[in-house]
């Protein structure tokens, strides 16, 4: 699997997640507070994989630099929203609002990779090594046991 269809393949796994929470009710509490934690897991999990994988080889391009900075400063304001939504209840009617900000950050997120980034891969890369990126995210995904 390339590494454009890896990055949908888990963003459509988060899409489902945000779609589902948007349904729930104050007497899901415990359903949203399980799910919380597992889709944290595996959104970190894909985030390390891009990290260590596609975003240093965003940096060594010129064009492609401001995008891997934008993408990894995206990455840390939706993990500080993760955790300060993790610690509150979730048997409030705010705290679907609250998420609904964070899916707001990460569609956008998701445009650009998907977009903005993964259909023009092969203009900056050679078809190996964009094949080698997309690997290694895989990899890294399976090594961390990404629960999706």
């Amino acid at each position: 699997m390339g590494l454009g269809e890896s990055l949908k393949r888990d963003h459509d796994v988060y899409r489902r997640f945000f779609a589902k929470m948007s349904k729930t009710t104050l007497k899901d509490g415990p359903m949203r507070e399980s799910a919380l934690k597992e889709v944290m897991q595996s959104i970190y999990t894909h985030h390390e994989a891009e990290e260590l994988t596609i975003f240093p080889k965003m940096m060594q391009i010129a064009e492609l630099r401001g995008m891997a900075f934008e993408l990894e400063v995206e990455h840390t304001d939706m993990k500080r929203l993760f955790e300060a939504l993790k610690i509150d209840r979730t048997d409030t009617e705010i705290w679907k609002y609250k998420l609904a900000s964070i899916y707001d950050i990460m569609h956008a997120h998701w445009l650009k990779e998907e977009e903005d980034l993964t259909p023009f891969g092969l203009d900056y890369f050679s078809e190996a090594d964009w094949v080698q990126i997309g690997k290694r995210f895989d990899e890294i995904i399976l090594k961390n046991g990404s629960p999706f």
